[in-house]
């Protein structure tokens, strides 16, 4: 026989994920004639739930590998930014009881250089990256629950096999 059997547990109540572009422009000290290497590092992330919106909150810093105007060294400047943007979240589970609701996120796709290219201010870099939020909060599910049918005789005939004699008899 089931019964039916109302449990509270903490579940992703609400979830979403978008893609960030971030473009900006990195300052040279001398000029670039080629760029050799473009490599994002140290990235961290910080997030909040706003109503029906998760706001995130990172850095990074960019590394540019780039041979100077006369060709004949090369250089590395390095640049840190800050970024901010919003997660649309849509919600998954409607019953969601009380306020204690907290964020999860994770990085589907790490920051990752897509273009580089020289201009007058220094070198235009294009940044993506994709975050995945998940809001977790306690709930109410409803769960099956059947009766347990067994019997311990099977255990009970088990221990009246066992010879515990087996390793006087000679074989």
């Amino acid at each position: 026989m089931s019964e039916i059997r109302e449990i509270v547990t903490r579940a992703v109540v609400c979830k979403g994920k978008k893609t960030i572009r971030i473009n900006t422009t990195v300052p040279l000290t001398d000029t670039a004639n080629k760029i050799l290497g473009c490599f994002v590092t140290a990235n961290q992330i910080s997030t909040e739930l706003l109503n029906e919106k998760v706001k995130v909150n990172g850095n990074f810093e960019i590394n540019i590998w780039y041979l100077t105007e006369n060709s004949n060294t090369t250089n590395v400047t390095k640049s840190s930014l800050t970024y901010e943007d919003t997660i649309k979240v849509r919600k998954i589970i409607c019953d969601v009881i009380g306020n204690n609701l907290s964020v999860v996120t994770s990085l589907l796709q790490e920051p990752t250089c897509m273009n580089a290219e020289i201009c007058n201010d220094g070198i235009k870099v294009e940044v993506l990256l994709e975050v995945l939020a998940e809001v977790i909060g306690e709930t109410k599910m409803m769960v099956t629950t059947f009766a347990c049918q067994e019997t311990n005789d099977a255990f009970d005939d088990f221990e009246n096999e066992i010879n515990e004699d087996f390793l006087n008899e000679e074989g």
